[in-house]
């Protein structure tokens, strides 16, 4: 009778013992991972301090100021193809004057202008041959040949050029003519103006800011005829 009330004592030990001892089937590895989940859970859970500032967003970075653009500078011409005429000269405020038989009429290509040291350069190219040509200063009102009407030129000097025999179309009227920069916005030299082409005779004014002394030069290969105004009023 005493062994059976001894073992009905021990027996609520035992089970006490067994729930309070380690998961004999877990090994210690997964017994340390469990632990760790379970206190990473817990850390990610709880809300974020009322005190705490809110996270300020990153800051932009200024953007590059645009780069100013810069004025453009006037058109740098190039030395025409056989020109060995010095860049400094005297020049003349005369008229300048060549006559030539009339043989044939030339066709005129091109006409263009640039800055050089010193003067304004215009270039009036042909085809075949130079014809002959008169360059003077005017005072007196431009007008078109045939029709009489007024053509208002800028700048406070007008150099007129004219040719003859020579013509800027063909025998059918169509123009022989590259595009020209007619106001070139140069130091003297401001606008470049076709006032006739009419039975051999063709004639530009040159507008100039004021009227300075000016050469004539005569090229070849191709034939050109060159008007330099200097920049500068002679003293």
């Amino acid at each position: 009778m005493r062994t059976p009330f001894l073992f009905l004592l021990a027996s609520p030990m035992l089970f006490a013992c067994r729930d309070t001892a380690p998961d004999a089937t877990k090994t210690p590895t997964e017994s340390a991972a469990t632990t760790t989940a379970t206190t990473t859970a817990t850390t990610t859970a709880k809300a974020p301090s009322a005190t705490e500032p809110p996270a300020e967003p990153p800051t932009k970075a200024p953007e590059p100021a645009a780069p100013t653009a810069k004025p453009t500078a006037p058109t740098q011409g190039t030395k025409e193809p056989g020109d060995t005429a010095p860049e400094a000269f005297e020049g003349t405020a005369a008229a300048v004057e060549k006559k030539i038989p009339e043989v044939h009429t030339v066709e005129l290509r091109s006409v263009r202008a640039g800055r050089h040291a010193g003067f304004d350069r215009t270039v009036f190219e042909f085809s075949g041959a130079l014809p002959g040509y008169r360059v003077e200063y005017i005072d007196k009102p431009v007008r078109r040949c045939g029709t009489g009407d007024p053509v208002t030129i800028a700048g406070d000097g007008r150099l007129r050029v004219r040719m003859t025999p020579a013509r800027a179309h063909d025998d059918a009227g169509r123009s022989t003519l590259s595009p020209v920069e007619q106001r070139p916005k140069l130091p003297v030299l401001l606008e470049l103006a076709p006032t006739c082409d009419f039975e051999g005779e063709l004639t530009w004014v040159l507008g100039v800011g004021s009227p300075n002394r000016y050469r004539v030069l005569e090229l070849r290969d191709p034939p050109r005829i060159v008007v330099d105004i200097k920049h500068g009023r002679a003293p």
